[in-house]
């Protein structure tokens, strides 16, 4: 193997193992890249750039181009990122390197790279903010996944939860009190984000109260058992019957079972038993949607958006005509919703609000 270490972008771009590791990656070419990258700094900045160029031709020309089109594609490409790299900061639209957290994000007018993406299967929402946007509302909502796709919704306090077919969410507008409650008839993964107050999920028979972890609950109305699986942190688990809110932390808590990564609370129905194990199917909790790569090229935002509600199953509302110009370049892998769209609101200079388990975009667009 090529000792890589002085490669450029361009050298990377054109290498066989390079664009073989990008476009079809194992396990063994997945960790040389992953040390290649850690061993030294600049290494993840070419390896982002060249990722996005092998992505790039892959997308326009599904790796029919002859070895030496090849380079002669990725010149052009590297010369052009090199004319917006070389242009004073104040005379550029907008470039914003963002390497280290989430991805190579660049909003730049590259004409020669804009090439069609293939229109999706979704239903087109509505991609107008609705007047009532900005309007705070503690109003209960509720949330039905008919589909037979996961739903992803994001709560006021920016939790994430994933609702599966057949499932059903109730929550606030926005939460107030002295907790944040939500109620379940169904099936949903949890990612709560931290808080000074409990978060508390009402499903069936059953309260779990957590701080912030994520976790799975099961509570159809016509199954015995309502199950709560824990990916990480510490939840615990009440019968509702026997449970109260402490007044304070000091407050004797009440009974129940407290679990951590791995484990599992059942409550049968039948009996009333509420019992704690070790979770032996750890499939329940494993959430692949972060893993799924999306790579967009000189593309329109109103586009990535799109991508993101097709790929987590949430509305995205935003100003279309405000947005018009905004064009970006990026890859995700292993990022959240949450970092998607922070990464993308901080290159078009935006920023996002939780609606009604949605999402709005507010901004005042690329200059």
């Amino acid at each position: 193997m090529h000792n890589y270490n002085d490669y450029t972008i361009e050298d990377l771009a054109r290498d066989d193992y390079f664009r073989t590791s990008m476009l079809h990656p194992d396990r063994e070419s997945t960790a040389f890249w992953q040390a290649w990258t850690a061993a030294r700094p600049d290494h993840r900045d070419r390896y982002q750039k060249a990722r996005i160029i092998v992505f790039t031709l892959d997308q326009r020309y599904n790796a029919r181009l002859p070895t030496e089109e090849v380079a002669n594609r990725v010149g052009q490409i590297i010369g052009r990122l090199d004319e917006i790299d070389s242009v004073p900061p104040t005379q550029k639209p907008f470039l914003f390197h963002y390497w280290w957290r989430v991805a190579a994000v660049f909003v730049a007018s590259l004409g020669f790279l804009l090439w069609n993406l293939q229109d999706s299967l979704k239903p087109q929402v509505s991609q107008t903010v609705p007047e009532q946007a900005t309007q705070v509302s503690n109003a209960l909502v509720a949330r039905k996944n008919d589909t037979h796709h996961n739903q992803t919704l994001i709560l006021s306090d920016s939790s994430i939860v994933t609702l599966f077919p057949g499932s059903t969410l109730q929550f606030p507008g926005t939460f107030a009190g002295e907790s944040r409650k939500v109620t379940l008839s169904g099936d949903a993964f949890f990612e709560v984000s931290h808080g000074a107050k409990p978060f508390l999920v009402y499903a069936g028979e059953t309260i779990t109260q957590v701080w912030g972890t994520r976790f799975r609950v099961t509570a159809f109305p016509k199954d015995d058992l309502v199950k709560v699986s824990v990916k990480s942190g510490k939840v615990s688990v009440h019968k509702s019957s026997e449970f109260e809110l402490p007044a304070s932390a000091a407050s004797k808590p009440a009974p129940g079972i407290m679990l951590t990564m791995h484990q599992q609370a059942v409550f049968d129905r039948n009996d009333l038993l509420l019992e704690k194990s070790q979770l032996k199917n750890l499939e329940i909790i494993t959430q692949d949607t972060d893993l799924r790569e999306q790579v967009f090229v000189d593309t329109p935002v109103a586009e990535v958006f799109k991508e993101l509600e097709n790929l987590y199953g949430i509305e995205i509302a935003f100003d279309k005509h405000t947005f018009a110009s905004c064009r970006i370049i990026t890859s995700f892998r292993g990022e959240t919703l949450t970092e998607r769209i922070n990464s993308i609101c901080e290159a078009i200079e935006a920023h996002y609000e939780p609606e009604n388990g949605g999402i709005v975009i507010l901004g005042e667009g690329c200059r």
